[in-house]
C-alpha cells in the first residue's frame, strides 16, 4: 500500500476536532448522532486517503516485451546462413527482423510487444501493442556509432510500469558509444529481466587502417618517415597513397600480414606552412567490407619562410595587371608567394591553413564562392590567419563585398556614410521572377538570391535616393515603390519576400513599364538593373528602340544574365545600347554581389580618382622605418571602423578624409586593407618608390601568425565522447612558462568553432576539453598570453588533429560475451528458441499498482445520503412493521390484506361526536333578554357508549354558570368568552 501524494495525510489531523464539534447529546436521539458522527467520520476518511492517493500492488498478470534490434552499420556484413533451399546471403539486420516477426507469431494476445533500433541514437521503431504482426523496419537512424546504453534507457521508458517486463538485444555486442552496463544495472533496479540474442559476423579481406603519424615540426626539404598501421583478416595487398595537400607524395603497394601490420613510409616535407598528409589504402582483393577505415590524416607544421597565397583578377578592368609589381616586390624581401586565380582561393580550412597569409589583390565578390568567402573568414578569426585586400576598380564597395564575409573581416565598411558626396540617384530593379527562378542552388532558390541582391541595393542607398523594384513574367507581377531611401529598411524588407512565378519574363513589356516609373523621376541620375535569364528571355523585338530613347533621355541601363544561353546575345547588346555593363554569371549565388556592385559603381563617388599624398594618422609597425610616403592618383571610397586603426588617410581639396591603409585584430589573426592598388594606375608614384618591397613586405609580415615559443608542443587525446588537448608550453631556452592566459579554437571539418579555454596543470602544462561532433580533421589554433605583459603573444601554435572513422568499422569481431554479461546483471540470459520469449517466468514477477481513489471517493458519495437519512428521518416500530408487511407482499406476490376496521370507526365516532356538539349549540344555547344574537358558550356533553366503542371515563357534570351579560353582539365562542371576561371585570369594579 502507497501513496502518490502524502502530505494530504496531515488532514488527518483534523478528525478530532470533527469529533468535537460533532459530539452527541444526552437526549433520546444520542444513538441516532452517535450513527451520524461514524458516518461523517468514515466519509471524511474515505476522502482524505482518495487525496493522498491511496495505492495497492496486486501481482501482475500481463507480460510487455520491447526488441531493441541494433541497426548499426555492423550489423549490415553479409554472411551465408544454410536454408533448407540451400545457403542464403543475409545480413544480421534481417535475422534480427525475422527472429522479431517469429516471436511476435507466439505472442498471447493479451500481452504486449514493442520494438526499437538504435544505431548512434535509438529510436522506437514500433510502440507496445498486441498486433502480432511486423512487416518491416522502416525508422531512419544514424548507423555511424553503436550506443545500446540509449536504447536500454528508452526501453524503460516504453515499458509501462503496471507489467511483467521484459528487453530482449538482438546485436553483435559491438558497443562503441555510451554506457550498456550503467543501463542494465538500471533496468535490474526497475525489475526488467534482460535477454539478448548474439549475431556473429563474418569477416571478409577486410583491410583497417588503424593510426598515422608525422612529426609535428619539420623543415623545408626535409625528410622523413610517416608511421602507418594497418590491420588485416588476411594476407593481402593493397594500394597505398600519401596526399600532401592535393598532391601526391607517395603511391605504391603493401603486402600486408594477417593482423597488425606497421610500415613506414619514406617523404619530404614541402613549402613552409601547416601540411596534411592524407593517407588512403585501396585493398586489391574483394571483400573488403567498409571504406570508411581505408583514410586516415595526420599534420605537420613546415618551418621555413613564410608561404602567402596571392588571389589576383583573371580579367582587371582597362586590362592592367593588377598583381606583377607587387609580386616582385615580395619576391624581393623572401616572402614565397603562390599566385592563383579566385578559383583556386580554398574552400577548406585544412588546405587554406599551409598559407601563412592570403592578399586578394582586386577581386570582385561575384567571383569567388560564398564557401571560399566564409573560410577566409574562419580561417583569420579562428585560426590566427592574416588577409591583406589590395583595392582596385573591382574591389570593396565596387566589387561586391557589402554584407560579405570578407567584409566582416576587413577593418573597412564598404559604405561611405557621408551622404553630400554622391549625387541623388534613382535605381529601377527589374527582377526575372519566371518559372526557371524558382530552381534551387545550394539549397536556396534563384529567386531568393535575386530578392536579396535588390534588398542590398535599397540598403546601399542614401536618404535623398529613390529605389523601385519589379518582379516581372509576363505581367509586372509584385512592384516595390517608388520608395524613397528613407524607407530603404522598408524596400529590402519588401523585396525579400517575393517569390518566383511561371512563365518566361517578357523584355519588352517589362522595360516600357519599368522606363514609365523612371521617366517620373527628376534625379540627376537614373538607372535600370535588368535581371534576366539567359534562355527565357521573350518579347525581344522593339527594346533596342525603347533601350536607346531611355539612353537618350540620361536613363542607363544594366543587364545581368543568370547562365549562358541563345538570349545572351541581345542582352548584351542591349547593355551596350543602355551605356551600362554586362554580368554574366553561372552561379546564381553571386547575384547579390553583383547587384550591390553595380549600385556601388552607379553612384560613382566610390572612386575617387585625384592627386593626394596619404597622411599619417597612427603609428603602426607597418610604416616601420618608412617617414615619407609618394602620392597617389586614386583609391576606392569606404568607411573605417572604429575598432581599427586607420594609419594613412586621403587629404584631398573638398577636405575629405578616407581610410587608405587600415589594420585592425580580427578575431586571433590581423587583416589590414589598402584602398589603392598596387600598379601605375593609382599608385604609380609607389611602384617607382624604393621603399616600395619593403612597405609590402611590412604590411604582409604585419598579418602573419607567428609561432610564438618554438618549443610548445600541442596534443589530443580523444576518450569517450570528449577530446583533452594538452599543451606543453616552453621557451626558446627551455624555460617553463607559466600563469599564461591560455584560449584554444578548435576549428571542425563543418567550420563549427569550438573555443575551449585551457588552465594550467602543471609546470608549463595546460589543458581543456572539447566534444568533437564530426569525423574529419580539426584545425586547433593555441594562442597564450602573459598578463604581466599585456599585448605580447607568449605561445602561438596552429596544430591538427584527425577524428577518424568511427569505431564501429574499426572491430569486425562481435562479442557475445558481452551481451551474456549484460543480461546477467538482471537476471537473465541468452535466448535461442523464439518461443520462449513470451514466458510468464520472470524470477521476480513485477506487481501492479492500482489506484484506489474512484473506489474511495464513489462510496464517500454513496454514504453522503445515509448520513443525512440518519440525522432527518424517524422511524417507530409501527414504521417498521408497515414496511416488513409490505416487503412479505412483495416477496411473495400475494395481494395486500384489507386494514383492520378499528381505527377508522374511532375515527368516525369522533367525527359524530364534533357534529352532535355543534348542532347542541346552534339549537339549545340560552339566550339573555334584550340580547337574542348574544349566545352563550355551548355545553359540551360526555358521549355514551354507544357512540364511542373504547370504553371512555366521564367527568361529573359542572353547575351551570350564570348568564352572562355582554355589551356588544359576539359571532362565536372566543367573542362569548370575551365578553364574559369584560362583564366580571365591570362587576369587580
Amino acid at each position: 500500500m502507497t501513496f502518490t501524494s502524502p502530505l494530504f495525510l496531515f488532514l488527518l489531523l483534523f478528525l478530532p476536532l470533527l469529533i468535537w464539534l460533532g459530539r452527541p447529546s444526552r437526549g433520546p436521539s444520542r444513538v441516532r448522532e452517535l450513527v451520524s458522527l461514524g458516518l461523517r467520520l468514515l466519509i471524511a476518511l474515505l476522502l482524505i486517503l482518495g487525496l493522498a492517493g491511496l495505492e495497492i500492488r496486486l501481482p501482475a498478470n500481463r507480460l510487455a516485451v520491447v526488441f531493441i534490434v541494433d541497426a548499426s552499420d555492423s550489423m549490415t556484413i553479409p554472411a551465408t546462413v544454410n536454408t533448407d533451399t540451400g545457403p542464403v546471403t543475409i545480413t544480421p539486420r534481417q535475422l534480427a527482423l525475422a527472429y522479431v516477426r517469429d516471436a511476435l507469431k507466439n505472442m498471447p494476445p493479451d500481452d504486449l510487444a514493442g520494438v526499437i533500433l538504435f544505431g548512434s541514437e535509438a529510436l522506437v521503431e514500433r510502440p507496445l501493442s498486441s498486433d502480432p504482426e511486423l512487416e518491416s523496419f522502416t525508422s531512419k537512424i544514424t548507423t555511424l556509432q553503436t550506443d545500446l546504453a540509449e536504447a536500454i534507457r528508452l526501453g524503460l521508458a516504453l515499458l509501462p510500469a503496471d507489467t511483467a517486463r521484459r528487453m530482449v538485444i538482438l546485436s553483435d555486442g559491438l558497443e562503441t558509444t555510451g554506457d550498456a552496463f550503467e543501463a542494465a544495472k538500471l533496468a535490474a533496479a526497475s525489475g526488467v529481466e534482460i535477454r539478448v540474442i548474439p549475431f556473429g559476423v563474418e569477416n571478409g579481406a577486410e583491410a583497417i587502417l588503424t593510426s598515422v603519424r608525422a612529426p609535428s615540426r619539420l623543415r623545408t626539404d626535409e625528410e622523413f618517415s610517416l608511421e602507418v598501421s594497418i590491420e588485416s583478416t588476411r594476407e593481402q595487398t593493397v594500394g597505398v597513397r600519401v596526399l600532401a595537400g592535393a598532391a601526391i607524395a607517395y603511391e605504391g603497394t603493401l603486402k600486408l600480414n594477417k593482423g597488425i601490420n606497421n610500415v613506414t613510409l619514406p617523404l619530404v616535407a614541402g613549402t613552409p606552412g601547416f601540411a596534411a598528409y592524407r593517407v588512403q589504402i585501396s585493398p586489391i582483393a574483394e571483400g573488403d567490407t567498409f571504406y570508411q577505415n581505408n583514410e586516415l590524416s595526420a599534420f605537420s607544421q613546415i618551418e621555413g619562410p613564410p608561404k602567402v597565397l596571392v588571389v589576383i583578377n583573371p580579367a582587371p578592368r582597362d586590362a592592367i595587371d593588377e598583381s606583377k609589381e607587387l609580386l616582385q616586390a615580395l619576391q624581393d624581401s623572401n616572402i614565397i608567394a603562390e599566385v592563383v586565380p579566385p578559383t583556386g582561393l580554398p574552400s577548406e580550412l585544412p588546405a587554406l591553413s599551409e598559407y601563412a597569409s592570403v592578399i586578394l589583390v582586386d577581386v570582385p565578390a561575384k567571383d569567388l564562392t560564398q564557401r571560399q568567402m566564409t573560410a577566409v573568414q574562419t580561417y583569420v578569426r579562428d585560426l590566427g590567419g592574416g588577409l591583406v585586400a589590395v583595392g582596385g576598380p573591382s574591389a570593396y564597395g565596387l566589387g561586391g563585398y557589402y554584407k560579405t564575409p570578407l567584409e566582416a573581416a576587413l577593418p573597412v565598411e564598404m559604405q561611405i556614410k557621408d551622404q553630400q558626396r554622391f549625387p541623388k540617384v534613382t535605381f529601377v530593379v527589374i527582377m526575372d521572377k519566371s518559372g526557371s527562378m524558382g530552381a534551387t542552388e545550394g539549397g536556396v532558390t534563384k529567386m531568393r538570391l535575386a530578392d536579396e541582391g535588390a534588398a542590398r541595393v535599397a540598403e546601399l542607398m542614401h536618404d535623398f535616393d529613390e529605389i523601385t523594384i519589379i518582379a516581372f513574367d509576363t505581367l509586372p507581377v509584385d512592384v516595390i515603390g517608388p520608395l524613397p531611401g528613407t524607407q530603404k529598411e522598408e524596400a529590402a524588407k519588401l523585396a525579400r519576400s517575393i517569390g518566383p512565378g511561371g512563365g518566361g519574363i517578357y523584355v519588352f513589356d517589362a522595360m516600357t513599364f519599368g522606363g514609365n516609373i523612371i521617366r517620373q523621376s527628376a534625379n540627376a541620375t537614373r538607372h535600370i538593373i535588368l535581371l534576366s535569364d539567359g534562355s527565357d528571355s521573350e518579347q525581344q523585338e522593339g527594346v533596342r528602340q525603347l533601350v536607346q530613347q531611355l539612353y537618350d533621355d540620361g536613363i542607363t541601363l544594366s543587364v545581368v544574365s543568370i547562365g549562358s544561353g541563345p538570349d545572351v546575345p541581345f542582352l548584351k547588346d542591349i547593355a551596350a545600347i543602355g551605356g551600362g555593363r554586362f554580368h554574366l554569371t553561372e552561379a546564381a549565388s553571386s547575384i547579390p554581389d553583383i547587384l550591390t556592385s553595380e549600385a556601388a559603381e552607379v553612384q560613382r563617388n566610390y572612386i575617387i580618382e585625384e592627386t593626394f599624398f596619404p597622411i599619417q594618422r597612427a603609428p603602426s609597425p607597418i610604416l616601420s622605418g618608412i617617414s615619407n610616403v609618394p602620392s597617389l592618383q586614386g583609391y576606392v571610397g569606404t568607411t573605417a571602423r572604429e575598432t581599427a586603426t586607420t594609419i594613412l588617410v586621403s587629404q584631398l581639396a573638398d577636405g575629405n578624409q578616407d581610410p587608405i591603409l587600415a589594420a585592425w585584430q580580427y578575431g586571433l589573426g590581423k587583416s589590414v586593407a589598402w584602398t589603392s592598388d598596387a600598379t601605375g594606375r593609382w599608385a604609380k608614384n609607389w611602384v617607382t618608390w624604393e621603399d616600395y618591397a619593403r612597405f609590402w613586405a611590412q604590411v604582409v609580415r604585419y598579418t602573419l601568425s607567428t609561432n610564438a615559443a618554438a618549443n610548445t608542443d600541442v596534443r589530443v587525446t580523444h576518450t569517450g565522447e570528449d577530446a583533452t588537448i594538452t599543451v606543453d608550453a616552453k621557451s626558446d631556452q627551455g624555460v617553463y612558462l607559466n600563469g599564461l592566459t591560455m584560449l584554444a579554437n578548435v576549428v571542425g571539418p563543418d567550420g563549427t568553432t569550438q573555443a575551449v579555454t585551457l588552465l594550467q596543470i602543471g609546470p608549463g602544462q595546460y589543458s581543456g576539453e572539447f566534444t568533437p561532433l564530426v569525423e574529419g580533421a580539426y584545425l586547433i589554433r593555441v594562442a597564450g598570453n602573459d598578463p604581466a605583459h599585456a599585448g605580447a603573444e607568449a605561445v602561438g601554435q596552429t596544430a591538427g588533429w584527425v577524428l577518424s572513422y568511427s569505431p564501429e568499422y574499426r572491430t569486425l569481431e562481435s562479442d557475445p560475451n558481452f551481451l551474456l554479461r549484460l543480461a546477467q546483471l538482471t537476471g537473465g540470459g541468452g535466448l535461442e528458441d523464439s518461443a520462449d520469449i513470451f514466458k510468464h517466468d520472470l524470477t521476480a514477477p513485477a506487481r501492479a499498482t492500482r489506484p484506489l481513489w474512484p473506489s474511495l471517493l464513489l462510496l464517500a458519495v454513496a454514504l453522503l445520503p445515509l448520513d443525512v437519512a440518519v440525522r432527518r428521518l424517524v422511524l417507530t416500530r409501527y414504521d417498521l412493521q408497515r414496511a416488513w408487511s409490505k416487503a412479505r407482499v412483495w416477496l411473495t406476490l400475494r395481494p395486500a390484506p384489507a386494514a383492520p376496521p378499528q381505527r377508522a370507526e374511532q375515527l368516525s365516532s369522533l367525527f359524530k361526536a364534533k357534529d352532535r356538539a355543534g348542532a347542541i349549540l346552534s339549537t339549545n344555547a340560552p339566550r339573555t333578554p334584550g340580547h337574542e344574537d348574544v349566545m352563550v358558550p355551548p355545553i359540551v356533553t360526555t358521549p355514551t357508549k354507544s357512540d364511542i366503542p373504547a370504553p371512555i371515563v366521564t367527568t361529573p357534570p359542572k353547575p351551570t354558570p350564570p348568564p352572562l351579560v355582554a355589551s356588544t353582539p359576539v359571532a362565536s365562542t372566543s367573542s362569548a368568552l370575551l365578553a364574559r371576561k369584560k362583564a366580571r371585570e365591570k362587576k369587580t369594579d
